[in-house]
C-alpha cells in the first residue's frame, strides 16, 4: 500500500472501523487474517481471488462487491432460522471453537500420529462446519428463504464445506475436554480395552491408597513422618518422611524419589509399598499404549479427509468475516447499498447517500444528525458554512462509505444507497505538518494535491478526491485563486471532487459552471447560536466567522473591530447568505412539521376507517345472527307445517278436514310471512360486475359470483344450474354465474340423439335405468329407519328429504330393512305420494336390495 493510499485511511477511520468489525469475529483465524491485512502492505484494491478470501478487503468489481452483499441477506436468512428453531451450539458458538489446523493438515496428509489436542480441533471445524451446512439446509426448507438470492449465494460457500459425519461422530465418541484445565483427551468410551485398562489404574490407585494410609498409622511410621499425607513422585506414591528419622534399616525404609527444597523432608517410597506402586505402574503403561493405538487410529481417519481440512478453514474464515459484516450493520442499522447492475436507470454515475450519518460517531454513541449526499462522478460539491458545523464530517462519511462499499458492508443510510466503486481515493484532511520530514502545513497539503492530480490525469473518472480546507496555510488571495484551479483541473479529467472551503470565489464556481459545480453547506441556528449540523444542497453558506467567534466567547470590542476592517459589501454578502440560510432552515423546519401533521392525518384516517370496517363488520354480524335465527324458526314452521300435512291427509280419511285444512293454510301463512321477514333481514350481495354466460352446458367451468368460487357445469334446468364446486355441489341462479376466461372446450360432434327430457341429463340419472350404478349411503343422503314404528319412521325421512332437498341432494337412501314388509311398503307408498320425488326404486344388491329404497328427488 502506498504511503498516499495509508494516508487516506487513517484520513478516514478506515483502521478504526476494521478494529469495530473485528469485534464481530468469533474464530482466531479470522482475526489473525484481519491483523495481517491492516498491517500488510496490500491495502489497495484486492483481485477476485484475493477478495474472496479476505476479511476487510475492497475491490471496485460490482460483481464482487454485490455477491458479499448478498451472503450478507443468506447469512441473516440462515440466524434467523436458527433463532426460529433454536438447538445448540449456534453459528458464533461453533465458529468460536474452531483453531488454526494449517499445521496440522500437513502431517495428517503424511499419516503421522496426531496428538489428542490436534484430533480434538479437527472435530471442531467438522462441528462448525456440520452448523454451517445444517443451518443452510434449514433456511432453503424454510417457507420465504428458498428463493433468496442471499440464502444461494452463501449457499456457493456452504457447498464447499465437507463435514465427514462419520469422522466427527468417530471423534466426537473418542475424544472431549477432560484431560487437566479441560484439555482436550482420550475418552474412556474411546474403546473397550482402553475403558477396562484405565477402570484397572482406578481400581488400583485407591487400593494403593488404603495401604498408604494403614503404614501412616503404623507405630515408627507415624512418628517419622513429616505431615500426615501422601503424595506422588514420578508417578509412584510416596511418604513425606523427616530427614533426621530416614533410615535404610530402619521403621522408614524404602527408595527416596524427591526432598524438599529445604532438604527436611524426603519423599520415601516404603518397601510396603513398591508391590502396588509396580502393579500401578504397569496397569499405566497399559492404558497409556491403549491410548496411543486410539490415536493412531484416528489419524489414520483423519489422513483420509485431510485434503479438505485446509479448504474447509478458508471457508469458515470466509463465513465468520460474513457474519462479522452483518453485526456490525446491526449496530448501526446499515443498509446494503446498490452498485453495478443493481443501480436504477436514474441513479447511475451517481454518488446518493439518502440521510446518511458518519458509522464511527453512530458506534461510539454520539447523536448524529442525517444528511443527504448527492453528487454526479466527474463533479465537484463545494461545502461551506462556519466552522465547527460539520463540513469535514459530511466529506468524511462521503469517503468512508466509498470504502464500506468497496468492502462490501452495508451503509448508515436510510435506503439504499447508489456508490459508484470508485479506484482511488486520496484524501487531505486535517494537519500533515511533519518536523521529520521537512513539510509544513502548506507543503503536507501541496504533497496531497499532487497525488489527486496525478490519479486524476491518469484515472480521472475512477478517482474520488476529498479536500478538506483546500489550499490553505498560505496568503488568502492566493490560496483561493490556487484552489480554483485545481478544482477545475481536477474535473477536467473527470475526477470527483468535494472539497471544504471558506474561499468566497470557490462558492461562484457552480455559477460560472453549473452542472460541473455544486454548493452545499451547513447551517448554523443565529437564534440559539449553534450550528445545526444539517447539508444543505445547492445553496453556499456564510462563515459566520464573526458569529461563531462571539458564541467562543471573543470579547466584543474585538469583534466591532475586526467588523469595521471588514468591506461593507462582504458584510451584506455574509448577513444576506445568513438570511437565506436562515429561512431556508425555517422552510426545512415548517416542511418537516407540515409532513409530520400529514402523517399523523393520515394515521388518523386509517383508525377512522378501521373503526368504521369495526362497527360495519359488527352489525353485519348481528343482522347475521338475526338472519339465522329467523331461518331457525322458518325450519321449525316448515317442519311444523309438515306434520299438519300428514294429519291433513289422515283427516281426509276420518272426515276432519275442514279444520285440520285451515290449520294447514294458517301455518303456510306464516311460513309464507316468515320468508318474506327472512329474506328482509338477509345482507344484500354487492353486485357483481359482468353477465351471466348466455350458453351453458355440462363441464363448462364457471364462477360463482356470490362466492368467489369456480367449479364445473354438472347439469342446466332453465333458470337453474347444478354446479360441482370441489366436493360439495350446489343448484345456483343463472345471473349468479360469470363465465371463467379459460378458452372453450372442443367438443366433439356425435350422432343426434333422441330428444329426452332436460332433468334426464342429471348426474343422478345413472343411478337408474338397466345400467343403474349404485349410490353410496352417506349421512347427508341417507335415513336409517330400521326397527321405528311407521309413524316415527316416515316423519324421520321427510326431515331427511326436506334437508336434501335444502342441500340440492338429487339421490337419497331410505334404509328400512326386510323385516315384516309393513315398513317398506308405507315408505314407498309415501315416496310415490310426493310431488317432489321423481323415481324410486329397491336398492341394488349392493346397495341393500330390498332392504333400500333409492328416490330421485326433484322440482
Amino acid at each position: 500500500m502506498s504511503p498516499d493510499m495509508h494516508g487516506s485511511l487513517l484520513h478516514l477511520g478506515w483502521p478504526l472501523l476494521c478494529v469495530r468489525l473485528a469485534e464481530g469475529l468469533r474464530s482466531p483465524m479470522a482475526l489473525a487474517r484481519l491483523e495481517a491485512e491492516l498491517e500488510g502492505a496490500n491495502g489497495g484494491l484486492l483481485s477476485a481471488a484475493e477478495y474472496a478470501g479476505s476479511v476487510a478487503g475492497r475491490s471496485a468489481d460490482a460483481d464482487a462487491v454485490s455477491l458479499r452483499l448478498r451472503e450478507q441477506d443468506g447469512l441473516a436468512a440462515m440466524l434467523a432460522v436458527q433463532a426460529t428453531n433454536g438447538g445448540s451450539p449456534g453459528l458464533g458458538e461453533a465458529l468460536a471453537q474452531t483453531s488454526d489446523l494449517l499445521e496440522v493438515a500437513p502431517r495428517a496428509t503424511r499419516g503421522l500420529m496426531l496428538e489428542a489436542s490436534e484430533l480434538y480441533a479437527v472435530l471442531q471445524q467438522l462441528r462448525a462446519a456440520a452448523v454451517c451446512v445444517d443451518l443452510h439446509a434449514a433456511a432453503r426448507e424454510e417457507r420465504g428463504y428458498a428463493s433468496e438470492p442471499g440464502v444461494a449465494a452463501i449457499g456457493l460457500r456452504v457447498a464447499a464445506l465437507r463435514v465427514h459425519r462419520e469422522l466427527m461422530a468417530t471423534l466426537g465418541r473418542s475424544l472431549g475436554p477432560e484431560g487437566p484445565d479441560g484439555a482436550p483427551a482420550v475418552v474412556d468410551g474411546a474403546s473397550p480395552t482402553l475403558a477396562r485398562a484405565r477402570g484397572r489404574v482406578r481400581e488400583l490407585r485407591v487400593q494403593i491408597a488404603k495401604v498408604a494410609q494403614r503404614l501412616m498409622k503404623q507405630p515408627g511410621i507415624a512418628e517419622a513422618l513429616q505431615d500426615s499425607f501422601y503424595t506422588e513422585r514420578e508417578g509412584r506414591l510416596v511418604l513425606p518422611v523427616r530427614a533426621d528419622a530416614f533410615s535404610r534399616r530402619g521403621a522408614v525404609a524404602g527408595i527416596i524419589h524427591d526432598s524438599s527444597a529445604s532438604g527436611q523432608t524426603l519423599y520415601v517410597e516404603p518397601a510396603a509399598l513398591m508391590e502396588e506402586n509396580n502393579a500401578l505402574r504397569e496397569a499405566q503403561l497399559a492404558a497409556a499404549a491403549e491410548e496411543r493405538k486410539v490415536l493412531e487410529q484416528l489419524s489414520r481417519l483423519v489422513h483420509a479427509a485431510a485434503g479438505s481440512l485446509r479448504d474447509n478453514q478458508e471457508q469458515l474464515i470466509a463465513i465468520d468475516a460474513v457474519q462479522a459484516r452483518l453485526r456490525l450493520a446491526e449496530r448501526y442499522a446499515g443498509v446494503a447499498p446498490r452498485v453495478g447492475e443493481d443501480v436504477p436507470e436514474d441513479r447511475r454515475g451517481v454518488f446518493w447517500l439518502p440521510q446518511a450519518r458518519h458509522p464511527l460517531m453512530l458506534l461510539a454513541g454520539v447523536e448524529v444528525v442525517a444528511n443527504e449526499l448527492l453528487l454526479t462522478v466527474g463533479a465537484a460539491l463545494v461545502i461551506s458554512g462556519p466552522n465547527a458545523g460539520g463540513k469535514t464530517v459530511a466529506l468524511k462519511t462521503l469517503g468512508i462509505c466509498c470504502l464500506m462499499a468497496q468492502a462490501g458492508l452495508r451503509l448508515p443510510t436510510k435506503g439504499a444507497a447508489c456508490v459508484p466503486l470508485v479506484r482511488r481515493i486520496v484524501t487531505d484532511v486535517g494537519d500533515d505538518q511533519s518536523i521529520a520530514a521537512n513539510l509544513s502545513t502548506f507543503s503536507a497539503h501541496m504533497r496531497h494535491v499532487c497525488e489527486a492530480l496525478d490519479s486524476a490525469a491518469s484515472d480521472g473518472a475512477g478517482t474520488l478526491v476529498l479536500l478538506d480546507e483546500v489550499a490553505v496555510g498560505t496568503e488568502p488571495e492566493q490560496g483561493a485563486a490556487l484552489a480554483e484551479s485545481i478544482l477545475l483541473d481536477l474535473t477536467q479529467h473527470g475526477a470527483t471532487v468535494v472539497t471544504t472551503t471558506h474561499y468566497e470565489r470557490l462558492k461562484l464556481l457552480a455559477v460560472a459552471h453549473p452542472g460541473r459545480f455544486v454548493n452545499a453547506s451547513v447551517g448554523f441556528d443565529l437564534a440559539a447560536m449553534r450550528p445545526t449540523f444539517r447539508l444543505l444542497l445547492g445553496v453556499p453558506g456564510p462563515s459566520s466567522a464573526l458569529t461563531v467567534a462571539r458564541r467562543l466567547g471573543l470579547p466584543e470590542r474585538v469583534l466591532v473591530h475586526a467588523a469595521s476592517l471588514l468591506d461593507d459589501e462582504r458584510l451584506q454578502v455574509d448577513a444576506l447568505l445568513q438570511q437565506v440560510v436562515s429561512e431556508r432552515d425555517a422552510l426545512i423546519t415548517a416542511r418537516a412539521d407540515v409532513e409530520k401533521e400529514r402523517r399523523s392525518l393520515a394515521d388518523r384516517g386509517r383508525e377512522v376507517a378501521r373503526r368504521e370496517a369495526a362497527l360495519l363488520e359488527q352489525s353485519k354480524s348481528r343482522k347475521q345472527k338475526a338472519y339465522e335465527q329467523a331461518a331457525g324458526e322458518l325450519r321449525a314452521l316448515h317442519g311444523e307445517l309438515t306434520e299438519q300435512r300428514k294429519a291433513l291427509r289422515k283427516a281426509q280419511k276420518g272426515g276432519e278436514l275442514p279444520a285440520v285444512a285451515a290449520t294447514a293454510e294458517q301455518l303456510t301463512a306464516r311460513v309464507s310471512e316468515a320468508r318474506a321477514q327472512l329474506a328482509e333481514q338477509r345482507e344484500p350481495v354487492a353486485p357483481v360486475p359482468g353477465r351471466p354466460p348466455t350458453q351453458l352446458q355440462p363441464g363448462d367451468r364457471v364462477r360463482l359470483a356470490t362466492l368467489g368460487s369456480e367449479g364445473e357445469v354438472v347439469s342446466v334446468k332453465g333458470e337453474k344450474v347444478v354446479v360441482q364446486l370441489g366436493t360439495v355441489r350446489t343448484t345456483v341462479a343463472l345471473a349468479d354465474l360469470r363465465a371463467t376466461k379459460e378458452p372453450a372446450r372442443v367438443k366433439v360432434k356425435s350422432q343426434a340423439a333422441a330428444p329426452m327430457k332436460q332433468w334426464d341429463s342429471s348426474e343422478a340419472a345413472k343411478h337408474f335405468g338397466a345400467e343403474a350404478l349404485a349410490v353410496v349411503p352417506g349421512i347427508d343422503n341417507s335415513v336409517d329407519v330400521r326397527g321405528e314404528r311407521a309413524e316415527d319412521a316416515l316423519r324421520m325421512m321427510e326431515l331427511m328429504l326436506d334437508e336434501a332437498m335444502r342441500r340440492d341432494r338429487e339421490v337419497v337412501v331410505i334404509i328400512h330393512g326386510h323385516g315384516s314388509g309393513a315398513l317398506k311398503k308405507a315408505v314407498r307408498e309415501q315416496l310415490a305420494a310426493l310431488a317432489f320425488v321423481r323415481k324410486s326404486r329397491p336398492g341394488l344388491p349392493v346397495e341393500g336390495g330390498e332392504g333400500v329404497t333409492v328416490a330421485w328427488l326433484g322440482l
